[in-house]
């Protein structure tokens, strides 16, 4: 009789730990997925950043405007291309 009362005793308290068990998990899951997340926006201010510094120039924002087909007043504008 006593070794069924430790058994029973025995299962009801994992029967009580294993949601908290679960939850601890999926909280450790979801926080690793977080900090990674974390980390790709860091990367990714530090090269928008990097990009404004590197446009922040004369030289850099005139060569993005040419590439985007922009053009200086009194220019003339072509193009070369195939037929």
């Amino acid at each position: 009789m006593r070794k069924l009362l430790v058994i029973g005793v025995v299962a009801i308290l994992a029967i009580l730990f294993v949601q908290p068990i679960r939850a601890y998990r999926t909280a450790q899951t979801e926080l690793t997925s977080a900090r990674t997340q974390l980390d790709d926006a860091r990367a990714a201010k530090e090269r928008a950043v990097k990009e404004r510094d590197a446009l922040g120039t004369r030289e850099m924002l005139v060569r993005e405007a040419r590439r985007r087909g922009y053009i200086f007043p009194g220019e003339t504008p072509f193009s070369v291309g195939n037929r």
